[in-house]
């Protein structure tokens, strides 16, 4: 079994082992990994042959992904997560939903699941670290591809209410380095990556780590070699109860960033946000029957 500093439960263990071997994973035990980190609950709910099929893997693949992150045995490693279970540690309380459990109040209930394990994973001194390079920070930028462009330009419409100099990126018809090649060390790069990525979302991550531009990445349970890049990483619980992922953490998450930070603003934010809201009276820009 691999090797522990104590005999007491580590529920994060076996998460630590699969992220330090991953990148030598061939794709088959990479299939397993990614499984294994969102749902470590079913290790212990199937055997070897059904956890392959239900991360369409092969119970060969299984046993050379056990072997690789340095455990004897399938058997070994379902001991190592009874002990996590342990712990209480939600991610390793739950499993990924049956098939024809689609049912809207079983979406609920998993939505409600997804929101209390993003919510208590992430470490609320962190959230204080942003907010406050938020409002230090020379420009802030909020990078996003794909479904991650609509929560960067969520965060980044949220932030230009409380500060200004907040740019979405990319922007539309530009390419990615026109709008934020300058950056540096005195500006802030908010990374939104959730999976199925976009390459160029790493590439950049990694270019402008290199150039000493501090980031605060929103990710997901299955980011790892990304993660690497961030100085700061909240990482949420995506799983839903069918093939679209459930974001309701990713924006709970985002809504409190932005509204700690408007609140550690402190007399410029309220007068920022006032001064905006008294302007789009004065335009007539909201209908003020709804």
């Amino acid at each position: 079994m691999p090797e522990k500093q104590s005999d007491a439960p580590q529920p994060r263990a076996i998460e630590k082992l699969i992220r330090s071997k991953y990148d030598e994973m061939p794709g088959s035990e990479r299939a397993l990994a990614d499984h294994v980190l969102e749902y470590p609950n079913e290790v212990l709910l199937y055997s070897a042959t059904e956890l392959a099929d239900r991360a369409g893997a092969s119970k060969a693949a299984v046993s050379r992904f056990v072997k690789r992150i340095g455990y004897g045995d399938f058997r070994e490693m379902q001991r190592e997560i009874r002990h996590a279970q342990m712990t209480g540690d939600p991610i390793f309380l739950s499993a990924k939903p049956e098939r024809g459990q689609s049912s809207l109040a079983l979406h609920l209930e998993q939505d409600l699941a997804t929101l209390r394990d993003t919510i208590e994973q992430i470490d609320a001194t962190l959230l204080t670290e942003v907010a406050q390079k938020i409002l230090s920070a020379r420009r802030v930028v909020c990078l996003g591809f794909r479904n991650s462009y609509i929560f960067a330009n969520y965060l980044r419409r949220q932030l230009t209410l409380i500060r200004p100099g907040v740019i979405l990126a990319p922007s539309a018809g530009q390419m990615l380095m026109e709008d934020i090649g300058d950056l540096g060390p005195d500006d802030l790069l908010i990374a939104v990556g959730l999976r199925r990525r976009s390459a160029q979302s790493a590439r950049a991550m990694e270019l402008f780590r290199d150039r000493g531009v501090p980031i605060a990445y929103i990710t997901d349970r299955r980011a790892v070699r990304t993660r690497e890049y961030a100085k700061w990483v909240f990482a949420c619980q995506v799983r839903g109860t069918s093939l679209f992922d459930s974001y309701v953490g990713v924006i709970s998450l985002l809504n409190y960033l932005a509204t700690h930070t408007y609140h550690a603003s402190g007399q410029t934010g309220r007068a920022r946000l006032s001064g905006i809201e008294t302007m789009l009276d004065e335009l007539g820009e909201l209908d003020p029957g709804t």
